[in-house]
């Protein structure tokens, strides 16, 4: 068969892999290079070439620590793209049976082709994009589950048409058999299809309905035919899939920015000193040449800069810590092994623990601000259970569990006051036995119900539990149901189908009494209007509430007694309206606000979409965090706002902004309504829900500020009914216009792939629909409710520590080479060497890199109960308290305070005061670098336990080990081993005994110790005391003029605003506040923002 729609017949493999074995290094090298850090290295390692500036005999040692930093770097990447390259190669060789050859034969998946016949069996997932051609069903219906597409669990339904399910009834004539599919372009509307077959010269219309997406799966049904129209890329699911992107957390980034100004820093400083020597040299050439002998040096004064000034870049070199990228890299790494141990996020009942799979985010953890979250399967268990119901006026059931015998699915009912043979409850149960679409199946002599809606499996469940069970349909379609043992047919006449518009479905059917009668369920504000006067109406609308309150979905449940003629003349509309292929919907929407009116209120059901533990809490505990959280589902408006209500997302004090708009100008006045509103209430909470349809206009460019002002005055955002791509283009929204956040984005299906890439960080979680979410995920989680650890706790605690590292090394880099520039001034800044070659090039390695690593991963500032259970600990990552301009320089002048203490005081104790009793003689300089060396080394090593809020014996063990290496280093290298040039230890030979003899040293060193230890904590005091102050001074002045308020529901913004509104729109808003916060009712099929169903809808 041949299929055309400007494609190729060739296969295409679903990669996902961020590179190839070809591409990874140096696609990784690329990676590499965007690090400021590793770019400046490089350049560092091409002057160390250099012999004329040279400070290391013209051998790039820094190439050594550089390469092992890539390498470590890049191993890591490595083995994160080997478990994608895995599951890549799983999914692209599973089997596909193919007809080929007159018989059925397989091939991988990766090789189906456009124009193949596949025949695909009973649980087994779509491999491409198909036409439906025939089924195992004899009618040509298969039932297909699509949760890795949309996140829906419940099974649709397909239908072939009927011209190829009688003609491929016989799989031989697939043999040899011509034909030709012509449809659209790929795109990535995954709800929508046209195309057309030709089948033996005749042409059918093909839509959605024979439409099989990849991504999906066949359920129960034995199997089906179809020929391949999209492949590879061109599916839908992968043309709503973006690339996985390279990750960098904010710290990474701010810490760039950094190393630029740092580098700035370096280049002053080097220009400082060198000018200042090309300014001494020319003033004590003549003065200085029979001892320093500089004739011989280079005349030209632009060759002597040049010379110089790249000799103060080597010498300063370490001002940016090359130690600092392997350290944090290190950290992360044991950081994420730590998360992954946590029993407390361990779930036991799948064997699952906490994943990272990209521990370089770590502490974006720390500083989320928006929380993007999928809905079914996310903050749902998408189980509904039946729990209770209002009969004529009386409410049943309880908040208790069902433990009785034979237990029923999806019912958890108990309240032994139900008498399910009353007249009223016989009616009601029948009503729920039969109004409904769902279909049965027959396995092992059971009786499976198939449903499309999980709110309707949940109450013919319940109708069953009570005794009236619905049996299935006939070759007629009529119900058949056995009430309390009585086997009875009901014939349905009509059936007004569900959609979003009309929030009801209606069934006509003629019972065994041969009455007609209508019956129909929906939302209340649907119903209500269109029910008849009743003194049970008040009590059902109080049970209705009280449902609400318990999070439960709701439906009103009603009917109508029809004449003969009232009925066949009703009929006569619905048939033509039937016929009219143009205009269907229109004219069975108008025909059906004909006969839906005059109903009798039977009663309420409400049911409960179970949630996973612990959500309510969890979300209640991050928005009190400070943290913004957002809905989005493909799922109706109506599921995602009673999902709101229930995990305690949304309140009924809460004003909901509804943009539900299917048109461009109705979208843009309901956007202009929604900023009135805001703006004359700003004192109100408010939340967006915003449909799918509406965000599409809403996304365009001239909509976008204004979509950006009425989000960012709501605290809770709903998305319903948007795709995957949608899902994306919202994370989006918020990163590029609002840079300075981070987001977060946690789903469990194929569905939500693009948002977890599209996010900051990406949570999968492992559950009903499948790994693909977990596998794009950075972090993965089996239950929402752990989010709230890994965030508040593990997050919290990764941005602090790792925060400090950050600005730690830095400072112990610059205390180190600052006294190398304090120096200049006693050696006319002629670039002369000061420490040890040896001894400097392990400060960051042995000396100092211990101390601050067991610091960053087992340092706890408090116990993460207490972090979870007080959300006000979370603000510092939030407001970038701890890593931002101000606090790094902060640390910079702190390491400058030091280094001048140090520098100045050793120099003066050793070389300007003899210590010396037997000779009275001074000490040269490198006793006086010996001892400058060994003070920064104790200094940086005891700041590390100051900054600690637990003290660990093997902290205290590593800080005594650092420091005692450097004094066992130091003696060994220049009192025992012998003199050599390369060990660079001539001039310093005997400077350790000379500086450990002299009690100089010791004077001097606790003078050093303290006054370099004792600023800190006291500037930090004073911080808290007056920021203590400032508090307790505004907490006063609010107080004060508590009482002055001109008006109680607006705050000052609010008073600013409204005067600038004409009386006009401001009584238009405070109508619309009012409508927009009616007391929510839980609803299954409800409209929010609509009290009753306009019945000139489609003629606007």
């Amino acid at each position: 068969m041949s299929c055309r729609k400007n494609l190729r017949p060739r296969y295409k493999a679903w990669i996902n892999l961020v590179q190839n074995i070809f591409t990874f290094i140096p696609k990784n090298l690329w990676k590499q290079f965007q690090k400021a850090a590793n770019v400046y290295f490089l350049m560092l390692a091409v002057l160390q070439s250099i012999p004329q500036v040279s400070v290391t005999g013209g051998v790039p040692t820094i190439l050594l620590p550089l390469g092992f930093v890539m390498a470590l770097s890049g191993f890591k990447d490595l083995i994160e793209d080997l478990k994608r390259r895995k599951s890549d190669k799983i999914e692209n060789n599973r089997a596909a049976h193919v007809r080929k050859n007159n018989e059925w034969g397989e091939k991988r998946w990766q090789e189906v082709k456009v124009g193949d016949i596949l025949k695909v069996c009973k649980d087994e997932s779509f491999p491409a994009d198909l036409i439906l051609l025939s089924t195992s069903d004899s009618k040509g219906v298969c039932y297909i589950e699509t949760k890795n597409l949309d996140g829906e669990t419940n099974l649709k339904h397909k239908i072939s048409l009927k011209q190829t399910q009688v003609y491929f009834e016989d799989h031989y004539k697939f043999d040899g058999f011509q034909g030709e599919v012509k449809c659209e372009d790929k795109n990535h509307l995954i709800y929508q299809f046209n195309g057309i077959i030709t089948i033996q010269g005749e042409i059918y219309a093909l839509s959605n309905e024979q439409f099989l997406l990849r991504g999906s799966s066949l359920k129960n049904t034995e199997w089906i035919t179809g020929v391949v129209v999209y492949t590879g890329h061109e599916t839908k699911i992968m043309l709503n899939s973006s690339k996985t992107r390279s990750k960098f957390s904010k710290l990474e980034k701010q810490m760039g920015i950094q190393v630029i100004f740092v580098f700035f820093l370096q280049i002053i400083l080097c220009g400082i000193s060198t000018g200042y020597y090309i300014y001494w040299f020319n003033s004590n050439e003549n003065a200085t040449s029979y001892y320093l002998d500089l004739e011989n040096t280079d005349d030209n004064l632009v060759v002597q800069f040049i010379y110089h000034f790249f000799s103060w870049v080597l010498i300063f070199a370490n001002f940016i810590p090359i130690a600092l990228i392997v350290t944090l890299e290190m950290v992360k790494f044991v950081q994420a092994i730590f998360i992954s141990w946590d029993i407390k996020m361990y779930y036991e009942p799948i064997d699952m623990k906490t994943g990272v799979q990209s521990s370089n985010l770590n502490e974006d953890l720390g500083q989320i601000s928006y929380i993007f979250s999928d809905k079914t399967g996310t903050l749902t268990c998408n189980i509904m259970e039946f729990r209770k119901m209002s009969v004529n006026g009386i409410s049943y059931g309880t908040n208790e569990n069902y433990s009785g015998p034979n237990p029923i699915p999806h019912t958890n009912f108990v309240d032994s006051s139900f008498n399910s043979n009353d007249q009223a409850a016989q009616e009601f149960l029948i009503h729920l036995a039969i109004c409904h679409t769902i279909l049965t199946v027959e396995k092992d002599g059971v009786i499976q119900y198939k449903a499309s809606s999980p709110d309707e499996l949940a109450l013919v469940n319940a109708a069953k539990f009570f005794g009236v069970t619905f049996m299935g349909r006939d070759q007629d379609n009529n119900v058949l149901i056995n009430a309390n043992g009585k086997e009875e047919k009901i014939k349905i006449l009509n059936v007004l189908e569900f959609t979003s518009d009309r929030k009801r479905m209606s069934v006509i059917a003629r019972m065994p009494n041969g009455m007609i009668k209508l019956l129909c369920k929906g939302a209340d504000s649907i119903l209500l209007p269109r029910i008849l006067q009743s003194p049970v109406i008040e009590s059902t609308w109080k049970h209705l509430e009280d449902y609400a309150n318990d999070g439960l979905r709701t439906l009103l449940i009603s009917s109508r007694t029809l004449g003969e003629e009232e009925y066949h003349e009703w009929n006569f509309k619905f048939q033509e309206a039937m016929r009219d292929v143009l205009n269907r919907e229109k004219r069975v929407f108008e025909v059906g606000e004909l006969i839906e009116s005059k109903l009798t209120l039977l009663g309420a059901t409400a049911i409960e979409d179970k949630l996973q533990d612990k959500v309510p809490e969890a979300i209640q505990c991050l928005r009190e965090s400070g943290i913004k959280v957002w809905v989005l589902t493909g799922d109706k408006m109506e599921t995602a706002i009673n999902i709101g209500f229930s995990c305690s997302l949304l309140s009924s004090e809460m004003a909901r902004i509804v943009i539900s708009a299917i048109h461009t100008e109705d979208v843009k006045d309901e956007i202009n309504k929604a900023i009135l509103l805001v703006k004359a209430h700003s004192s109100t909470e408010f939340a967006l829900v915003i449909t799918g349809e509406a965000l599409l206009k809403a996304m365009r460019k001239e909509f976008v500020p204004d979509l950006l002002l009425i989000v960012e005055k709501c605290q809770v955002v709903l998305a319903c009914r948007v795709s995957p791509q949608q899902k994306a283009d919202i994370v989006k929204l918020i990163k590029d216009n609002k840079p300075g956040v981070r987001t977060l984005s946690i789903g469990d299906g194929a569905n939500d792939v693009n948002m977890i890439n599209a996010a900051h960080v990406g949570i999968g979680i492992s559950g009903l629909e499948g790994q693909q979410a977990v596998r794009a995920s950075d972090y993965s989680i089996a239950q929402f409710s752990y989010l709230k650890r890994l965030i508040l706790a593990h997050g919290r605690e990764c941005y602090r520590k790792n925060a400090t590292l950050v600005c730690y090394n830095f400072y112990k880099n610059a205390l180190v080479i600052l006294p190398l520039f304090f120096y200049g001034i006693f050696s006319a800044f002629s670039a002369q060497a000061f420490y040890n070659f040896w001894t400097y090039s392990m400060y960051n390695k042995v000396f100092t890199s211990l101390p601050i690593c067991l610091y960053a991963v087992f340092d706890r500032e408090m116990d993460y109960e207490v972090l979870q259970s007080s959300p006000s600990y979370y603000r510092p990552g939030l407001n970038n308290e701890l890593f931002n301009m101000k606090l790094f320089w902060l640390w910079m002048l702190e390491a400058i305070y030091q280094s001048v203490i140090i520098l100045i005081i050793s120099l003066y104790s050793l070389c300007a005061v003899s210590g010396q009793q037997d000779t009275g003689l001074m000490d040269n300089m490198w006793v006086a670098s010996t001892l400058v060396y060994g003070l920064i080394v104790i200094v940086v090593n005891i700041k590390i336990c100051m900054l600690s809020y637990q003290q660990f014996w093997f902290s205290w063990v590593a800080v005594t080990i650092s420091i005692a290496s450097y004094f066992a280093t130091t003696k060994i290298l220049l009192e025992i081993v012998p003199m050599k040039s390369w060990l660079d230890n001539y001039d310093s030979r005997g400077a350790f005994t000379e500086m450990m003899t002299n009690p100089n040293s010791y004077v001097s060193s606790i003078v050093i110790i303290y006054a370099s230890l004792f600023l800190g904590p006291v500037i930090r005091n004073c911080r808290e005391l007056i920021k203590t102050k400032r508090e307790k001074t505004q907490r006063a002045v609010i107080d004060s003029s508590v009482g002055f308020k001109s008006s109680p529901g607006l705050d000052e913004e609010a008073q600013d605003i409204v005067p600038d509104l004409p009386p006009d729109e401001f009584e238009a808003a405070q109508q619309t506040l009012y409508h927009f916060t009616r007391k929510h009712t839980g609803f299954a099929f409800s409209s929010e923002g609509v009290l009753t169903m306009d019945p000139n809808f489609y003629s606007k």
